[in-house]
């Protein structure tokens, strides 16, 4: 049984962490679908050499168009860059100030996924000061191995990267939950179990990761452009 603990509703609220103040940040509001699952969908995989690189946000609920050469946009303190290093580190730009996560990446059925811990996933919502709280650290102890799902495909010029729809995991955690008990307060809500289980469900509900409203996409920035 996956008691919830307290909080975590707060914690993976996707709409209460883009009420933040930093969701006007485009990346950060760009990756910030909260798909979180108990454990990932398989062993974590060496980093992607595809995805190594600078990247521009180019397409995407929101998201004008623009060419990456805009240096408004995608310069080297642009809101709409993203570097990722050869150790799967992400920096988003300090406009604000500096932004870094791990990227972890997982293959399942094919498809590949990019993962964060919860604390991550946190600071490109909230930023690095706000990332860790009682609730969050409560939440990473009881569920050590959580991670956000984001599924990705990259290329030599563009990574597309779908950050999973929220509101079609509620209605199929709601659904599970009243089947597996009479109280579904007692469940927590994400997709629960060990890599195996949480491939299962993730084939059995490709609602999650719907692409259209919730697809971004990225195009590498040239190198007469950094």
């Amino acid at each position: 049984m996956h008691r919830r603990p307290a909080g975590f509703d707060r914690l993976c609220s996707c709409a209460s962490a883009l009420r933040a103040p930093l969701a006007a940040l485009c990346l950060a509001a760009a990756l910030g679908g909260c798909l979180p699952a108990e454990n990932p969908p398989s062993a974590a995989q060496p980093c992607d050499p595809a995805l190594v690189g600078d990247w521009g946000l180019v397409e995407g609920d929101g998201f004008e168009r623009a060419p990456v050469t805009d240096p408004a946009l995608f310069g080297r303190d642009g809101e709409q860059r993203l570097r990722i290093d050869a150790h799967c580190r992400a920096y988003l730009p300090p406009k604000q100030y500096l932004r870094q996560v791990d990227l972890a990446v997982f293959k399942a059925d094919g498809q590949r996924y990019l993962g964060l811990s919860l604390v991550d996933w946190r600071t490109l919502m909230l930023g690095p000061k706000q990332a860790r709280d009682s609730d969050t650290e409560q939440a990473q102890a009881r569920f050590p191995h959580l991670v956000v799902l984001m599924r990705y495909r990259a290329d030599a010029s563009s990574l597309t990267v779908d950050a999973g729809d929220g509101d079609a995991l509620k209605r199929w955690v709601a659904q599970r939950n009243q089947q597996q008990a009479s109280d579904p307060e007692q469940y927590a809500d994400f997709l629960n179990g060990d890599a195996r289980s949480i491939r299962k469900q993730l084939r059995a509900h490709p609602e999650l990761f719907p692409g259209g409203k919730t697809l971004y996409r990225f195009e590498r920035i040239p190198a007469a452009a950094r």
